[in-house]
């Protein structure tokens, strides 16, 4: 087995662009190499992500809350990183309210990923206790987006 050739610069090239536009994860591909440099971004009270150049923040009204929410057995988690949508259209109804009642596979939202609009179905039944994410929120894969009593 050969000696793998690391372009240490390369990284740190990319860590520094990490760093200075906040970013989560880079990747870089140049024919059969690929590298990977990915950081925890979290910031107290807030979560920054990026869409193209523009930077958002997202800000979490309950903290406390939300670390809460991931121990909820009715936790519905984004299965990927992306903007999330309520409903088919802006002209449409959201998918689900809380109140609701639904069952295993109904659709609860929309994550568009890659120019992609991805379903995000609901992995079992029950009543929508709470709503986490906001329409056109950029979501991080695994965030708690809605909690589901069992039923």
């Amino acid at each position: 087995m050969g000696k793998i050739s690391i372009d240490k610069s390369l990284i740190k090239d990319l860590s520094d662009l990490l760093n200075e536009n906040n970013l989560s994860e880079i990747t870089v591909t140049q024919g059969r190499n690929t590298v990977r440099v990915a950081r925890s971004v979290v910031s107290s009270g807030s979560i920054l992500s990026h869409s193209n150049i523009n930077q958002t923040e997202k800000k979490i009204d309950n903290e406390s809350n939300k670390e809460n929410n991931l121990d909820h057995p009715g936790t519905v988690k984004s299965p990927m990183v992306g903007t999330i949508y309520l409903a088919s259209s802006p002209d449409a109804k959201p998918f689900i309210k809380v109140g609701q009642s639904v069952k295993e596979g109904d659709q609860l939202f929309i994550i568009e990923a890659m120019k992609t609009m991805n379903p995000v179905k609901s992995p079992f039944a029950g009543t929508v206790k709470e709503i986490i994410i906001k329409n056109e929120m950029s979501v991080e894969f695994d965030e708690p987006l809605v909690i589901i009593d069992i039923s």
